[in-house]
């Protein structure tokens, strides 16, 4: 059953976000296009039966007609009184949560384990930050200018556009012909009583595109948090974060936090784990793919021991509502579960030497449909939909070190097979250790490495274990002697897994090298990766992989004018080697070629207008006369009505096309103009 938590549709920075740059909310860009012109992903397509030129029903038009006229109403009535704040300030966090990055590298222990076992292994690109652009007014919340600042922000947001599918237009999931969107966003924060603040937090979107939203109507956020200096409730949408293996998750319903003297804090929550405020009250044959109903509920006692040091208990509590979904025979997918969690977390910091640690106790239903005993040859070492409740246990433990240039990390998790938090996440039967060493041998030269073990079958209740053997080193040389500033990396990983019964036997030899060189603004960057990938079980996945990366970026401020421009290509080249095994070797290697090819700008004018362009193509030529093209082109057009960051219209347009070998190609066209107005008086 599917339990991906979907984060809150948007948040109070994001709702305050800049201007999108293209014509769906859903559509992902390059990374050197500042991220402040993007609108909040969705969360939700069409339903996968869909028949081409699928609309929604008719039954909503008048809701529709209704909030268009509204959001006119509010545009013009607010447009006399628009107030310009002064001073920019950066963007951050609202109450919901705090932005992590994601900048993880396998093996790296102070990271939440991930279960290597049965996923392929690959290397993330690294991408460089982008730069902020120069702004005259926004209406970032909550920022340290702002923070306890009575404000009051909104924004309103008409979008009309036209969708032109060509070719198979079952490839596509846009919705063709005309759309439209209407999006109202509200925030407010002001004082409350003497000690306390009140915020208020709404979403309202209207849209007849279901490519954007299924629902005609929807409330995607709304909030009530009332907050002070030893206080916090929220009634509404809320992340939850107690602990990694007891709550992490969004909620809508009451969540509190309180102070206990100077040492203890109590939190709780209670409420229902749902996609969207729509699933409850709509049923699922309007809203096909929502997952099931949870009541939720948990709490955290958290004790302040010293200086960076806390020990929490936690409870968590999450029951599927068997009614919210259409009736299924017990064991079929998707089945539902009724989960109970308790665990003790700690963290204690002693000079250099930090440890992290967490031990979990889960009672589990995994099928709450049919609890009555269980059939003949039920294992229960293995979570069993008709066995009742399970018990199993979950624990991690994480060290780093750090003296003068020398820095040790290490991390050990273990989930039993009946192990789950639904609350948190699922990770079961999987027992996975890992070391990190960095040392700076010289003032020019860092030396990394890295050792990772993983296997499941912590019960032998599989018919076999499979082991997986990851290490990695690192060299790292900067402030070379031809280029103070370049950087070189050289490195090698390799990747090995085995099965005991004898019918997993393979591995992989990653070696590879990265040059860096920064020229004033402009970074180049050009890297070559081998992999050796020999399978001595199955002789079609041995095979010797070619990649090669180079890419530009740049950051240019000329008289006013802020030019971003970036490119990057990527060649993968995999020679297939069947024969490996044979005592007469054939030399004939057949090749699989894969490309990426990405060309970006950013000009921002002075005055009035942001152009932004880019062009994406991933292609790939097959051996066995297969493969495929995919050019993609977006343009977009703000111009600041009267100079004004907070009046703006965007004119977009998007072209992607997709040329098969074998099967049929689509070629489709959006356009669209979009009108957005921000008002409302921002903390001084």
């Amino acid at each position: 059953m599917d339990r991906s938590v979907q984060a809150s549709q948007g948040s109070c920075a994001r709702i305050c976000a800049e201007s999108p740059i293209s014509p769906r909310p859903n559509l992902v860009w390059p990374a050197n296009l500042s991220s402040k012109n993007k609108l909040p992903a969705t969360g939700y397509g069409l339903p996968a039966n869909r028949e081409p030129g699928w609309k929604p029903e008719a039954g909503s038009h008048f809701m529709r007609i209704a909030t268009l006229i509204f959001c006119s109403a509010l545009l013009a009535a607010t447009a006399s009184s628009q107030t310009s704040p002064s001073s920019p300030s950066s963007e951050q966090q609202n109450q919901a949560g705090n932005p992590v990055a994601s900048g993880q590298s396998t093996g790296d222990a102070s990271q939440a384990a991930q279960n290597p076992l049965g996923t392929a292994t690959g290397t993330a690109a690294k991408n460089g930050t982008s730069e902020a652009q120069k702004q005259t007014s926004t209406f970032d919340l909550g920022s340290a200018s702002t923070a306890g600042t009575d404000q009051i922000v909104g924004e309103v947001r008409l979008m009309s556009g036209y969708s032109e599918i060509n070719g198979d237009p079952t490839r596509s999931f846009h919705t063709p012909g005309a759309n439209n969107l209407a999006e109202v966003n509200y925030f407010e924060d002001h004082r409350f009583l003497l000690t306390q603040r009140l915020q208020v937090l709404s979403s309202f979107r209207a849209t007849d595109d279901a490519s954007i939203d299924p629902e005609h109507d929807s409330l995607q956020k709304a909030y009530i948090r009332l907050y002070g200096p030893r206080d916090e409730v929220i009634v509404g949408d809320a992340l939850v974060n107690y602990s990694r293996l007891s709550f992490n998750q969004n909620i809508k319903g009451l969540s509190t936090a309180f102070k206990i003297g100077d040492r203890w804090k109590l939190s709780d929550v209670a409420g229902v784990f749902i996609d969207r405020w729509g699933s409850l009250y709509k049923p699922f044959s309007a809203l096909p793919g929502r997952p099931y109903e949870s009541f939720v509920a948990g709490a955290r006692l958290e004790r302040k021991l010293f200086k960076d040091s806390t020990l929490g208990f936690n409870f968590s509590s999450s029951s599927d509502i068997v009614d919210s979904l259409p009736f299924a025979d017990p064991g079929t997918a998707p089945e539902p579960a009724r989960n109970r969690l308790g665990s003790i977390d700690s963290k204690f910091a002693f000079g250099r030497l930090r440890l992290d640690n967490e031990f979990a106790y889960a009672f589990t239903d995994f099928d709450i449909r049919s609890a009555e005993g269980c059939p003949t040859g039920c294992d229960s070492r293995s979570p069993q939909p008709l066995l009742g409740t399970q018990g199993d246990w979950g624990g991690r433990f994480e060290a780093s070190y750090r003296y003068k240039r020398l820095n040790l990390r290490e991390s050990y998790v273990r989930y039993e097979p009946n192990f789950a938090s639904i609350n948190a996440r699922q990770i079961s039967d999987l027992q996975d250790f890992s070391a990190r060493a960095s040392y700076d041998l010289t003032d020019w030269l860092l030396v990394d490495g890295t050792v990772r073990r993983s296997n499941n079958d912590l019960r032998q209740q599989l018919p076999f274990e499979t082991t997986f053997w990851g290490p990695e080193a690192h060299f790292v040389l900067h402030d070379l002697s031809f280029y103070k500033r370049g950087t070189l990396e050289l490195g090698y990983r390799h990747r090995d897994v085995q099965a005991t019964d004898g019918s997993i036997d393979q591995f992989v030899r990653i070696p590879y090298a990265e040059l860096g060189i920064p020229v004033g603004t402009t970074s180049f960057t050009i890297g070559y990766e081998r992999d050796e990938a020999v399978d001595h079980k199955d002789a079609t996945q041995t095979n010797n992989n070619g990649r090669v990366y180079a890419g530009v970026r740049g950051v240019f401020d000329l008289g006013g004018w802020h030019i971003n421009p970036n490119a990057r290509f990527e060649l993968n080249r995999e020679s297939h080697r069947p024969d490996l095994n044979n005592a007469v070797p054939d030399f004939a290697l057949f090749y699989d070629s894969n490309r990426l090819d990405t060309v970006g700008i950013f000009i921002e004018a002075p005055k009035y207008a942001i152009l932004e362009l880019a062009y994406r193509d991933s292609s790939a030529t097959i051996f066995a006369l297969a493969g495929y093209s995919r050019p993609s082109y977006k343009a977009s057009l703000t111009y600041k009505i009267r100079n004004d960051e907070n009046t703006k219209f965007i004119f977009a347009f998007e072209r992607n096309s997709n040329f098969y070998f074998t099967s049929p190609n689509y070629d489709e066209r959006i356009w669209s103009g979009i009108l957005v107005y921000r008002f409302g008086k921002r903390g001084q």
